[in-house]
C-alpha cells in the first residue's frame, strides 16, 4: 500500500489466533493503521491476501469486515454527536420491542449496564456532543462489546484513559478472550503491551520486524525493534529554574460552572509545570479557560504581570501564548492543507511582504527545517495532513506552535498517539524551548512523563487543586493514589 508515492505496507504478514490478545505496534507511519484499516475494507490492498477461519477473503468495505466478525475502534473517533451516549454504543444494534421498534428505554437500560461493568460514570441519556475526547474514546471501546464480533480490533483504545479505567477495561478484554475472542491491540503504551499481550508483532518502515511471545521480551527490545536504538533515559531531566526567574503565568481563584473552582496555579520562565488528575478532574477546562477559548466565572488571570480580565484567543496570541488542544482533528489543522502550510500557520505575517505576499521559499525552507527537527514521517512538505499518521499529524501541529515562539506554551496531552522515539523528541524539544525560557504547561494524564520531565505537578481532583508537588518528591504509585 502507497500513499503520495510513499509505501507504508512492504509484504507483510500477520497472524491471529482465537482467544488471544496479539499486539500491533511500530513508530509513527510504521503502517499499523493503514493494515487494520485494510482489515476493515476502508483501503484495498495492491497485493496480498487475507484469510478468516481459514478461508480467503475479500473485504471491500467495512460492512464486509462486519459480516466476517471483525470490530474496530479507530486512532480517530468515529461517534455521532447529536445521539446518546447509549445510542452510540448499541448504533446498528439497537433493542427493539415485540413490535419491531426502537426501545429508547430499553437501550439505555442495556447501556447502563455496560457502564457499571466497566465503571464509567456516564450518563446513558446524555448527548455524545457534551462530553470530552477521552470520555467519546470510552462510548467507541464500548461500542465494540455490543456486536457479536469474533476479532475486536483496538486502534490506541487506552490513550484517553487514567490508571483505574485501564484497570477495568484490561478485565474486560480478559473475559472477551475466556469467551474466545481475538484481540489485536495497537499501542504506543509499553506496559500495556507487556501487561495484556500473548505475542506482539512489530512493524518498522513498513514490514515485518519481530514477533514476540509473552515472557521472551523485554521493553527494551520493543523499543530496538521499533525504532533500531534504545531511548536514552538521561534524555530526561526536570528543568532547573534560576533562582531570579520571573513569573509567566500567575492564575487566581479561577472558578467556572460545574468545571473547576478556586483554581490557583503558577508557571516560571523556563519552567516545565504539569497538571495531572482523573477523567472529568478539569484539566482541559482550565487550559481552554486560561487561552480564552472558554468563558469563567471569576478568579484572575495575570499574563507576564498584567491582568488579562477577558482573554481571547487573538489577544493571548499576540500575547505569545500558545496552546496545543486536546482535539487534534477538529481543532489543531487543517486536513486538506499541506504540511508547509499547516506549520507556517502561526507565522504567515513574519513570511508576507508588506503587500501580503508570502515569500515561498522563505515558508518552504522553515517548513523543512521544523519538520526535520520534529522528525515527521512524510513523503515532503506538500504532502497533505490529512494524510498523515496520527503521530506524525500532531507533530506537525506542536511545530505549528512552536513555529510563533510562545513565551508560554499550554498543552493538552501532548503525546496521545505518538510513539515512544516520538515522545522523547517531543519533550527534549519541550525542554530545549524551556531553556530559552518559555514557561511550559502540560495538562496530561501520562504520569510517568510528567514525572521525567516537570520541576512540579499540579493534582486536580473534581475541579479542584488538591496538592502541587515537587516531582524529585514522587514516584508513579504515589502520584496515582494522590490523584485517585
Amino acid at each position: 500500500m502507497s500513499f503520495s508515492g510513499n509505501k507504508v505496507l512492504d509484504n507483510v504478514n500477520f497472524q491471529l489466533r482465537q482467544g488471544e490478545v496479539h499486539s500491533l505496534m511500530g513508530a509513527n507511519g510504521a503502517g499499523k493503521s493503514t493494515l487494520i484499516k485494510i482489515l476493515n475494507g476502508i483501503y484495498q490492498a495492491v497485493s496480498g491476501n487475507i484469510e478468516v477461519d481459514g478461508r480467503a477473503v475479500q473485504i471491500k468495505n467495512p460492512k464486509d469486515a462486519e459480516r466476517l466478525g471483525l470490530a474496530f475502534v479507530h486512532q480517530e473517533l468515529n461517534v455521532c454527536n447529536d445521539m446518546t451516549v447509549a445510542e452510540n454504543m448499541y448504533i446498528g444494534n439497537w433493542i427493539r420491542n415485540s413490535m419491531g421498534f426502537y426501545d429508547r428505554k430499553g437501550t439505555s437500560r442495556k447501556a447502563g449496564e455496560l457502564l457499571r461493568i466497566m465503571g464509567v460514570d456516564l450518563d446513558p441519556d446524555m448527548p455524545v456532543r457534551r462530553l470530552r475526547t477521552a470520555e467519546k474514546q470510552i462510548i467507541e471501546i464500548l461500542k465494540t462489546l455490543t456486536q457479536d464480533a469474533k476479532v475486536v480490533i483496538l486502534d490506541e483504545p487506552t490513550s484517553s484513559l487514567n490508571e483505574k479505567e485501564k484497570e477495568n477495561f484490561f478485565g474486560i478484554m480478559r473475559r472477551m478472550k475466556e469467551n474466545g475472542v481475538s484481540i489485536i491491540f495497537i499501542s504506543h503504551f509499553l506496559e500495556d503491551v507487556l501487561t495484556l499481550s500473548d505475542r506482539v508483532t512489530v512493524l518498522k518502515d513498513g514490514v515485518n520486524n519481530g514477533v514476540f511471545t509473552a515472557g521472551n521480551y523485554t521493553k527494551d527490545d520493543l523499543v530496538v525493534a521499533m525504532m533500531g536504538r534504545k531511548i536514552d533515559s538521561d534524555e530526561t531531566k526536570p528543568p532547573k529554574i534560576a533562582q531570579n526567574a520571573k513569573t509567566v503565568l500567575e492564575v487566581e481563584g479561577l472558578c467556572s460552572q460545574k468545571k473547576f473552582n478556586n483554581v490557583s496555579l503558577k508557571v516560571q520562565e523556563g519552567d516545565i509545570v504539569g497538571v495531572c488528575g482523573l477523567l472529568g478532574a478539569g484539566k482541559t477546562e482550565i487550559a481552554r479557560a486560561i487561552f480564552g477559548l472558554d468563558e469563567f466565572q471569576s478568579g484572575k488571570i495575570i499574563l507576564n504581570g498584567e491582568e488579562i480580565k477577558k482573554p481571547r484567543p487573538d489577544l493571548m496570541i499576540e500575547k505569545k501564548v500558545a496552546l496545543l488542544t486536546e482535539e487534534r482533528k477538529q481543532e489543531g489543522f487543517v486536513p486538506l492543507l499541506s504540511i508547509r502550510e499547516n506549520e507556517s500557520l502561526s507565522v504567515m505575517k513574519e513570511m508576507a511582504s508588506r503587500f501580503g505576499v508570502i515569500d515561498r521559499k522563505r515558508q518552504e525552507q522553515f517548513a523543512e527545517d521544523i519538520s526535520k527537527r520534529m522528525t515527521v514521517k512524510m513523503s515532503g512538505i506538500e504532502q497533505q495532513v490529512v494524510s498523515l499518521s496520527g503521530g506524525n499529524q500532531q507533530k506537525v501541529v506542536i511545530a505549528k506552535c512552536l513555529a510563533s515562539g510562545p513565551k508560554l506554551f499550554l498543552l493538552d496531552e501532548p503525546t496521545r498517539g505518538v510513539d515512544v522515539y516520538a515522545k522523547s523528541e517531543i519533550y527534549k524539544i519541550l525542554r530545549q524551548a524551556a531553556e530559552e525560557g518559555t514557561a511550559i504547561l502540560i495538562f496530561s494524564s501520562e504520569l510517568e512523563e510528567l514525572l521525567a520531565n516537570c520541576s512540579k505537578i499540579i493534582i486536580l481532583k473534581k475541579g479542584n487543586v488538591t496538592g502541587v508537588v515537587e516531582t524529585k518528591e514522587l514516584t508513579k504509585n504515589k502520584l496515582l493514589s494522590m490523584i485517585g
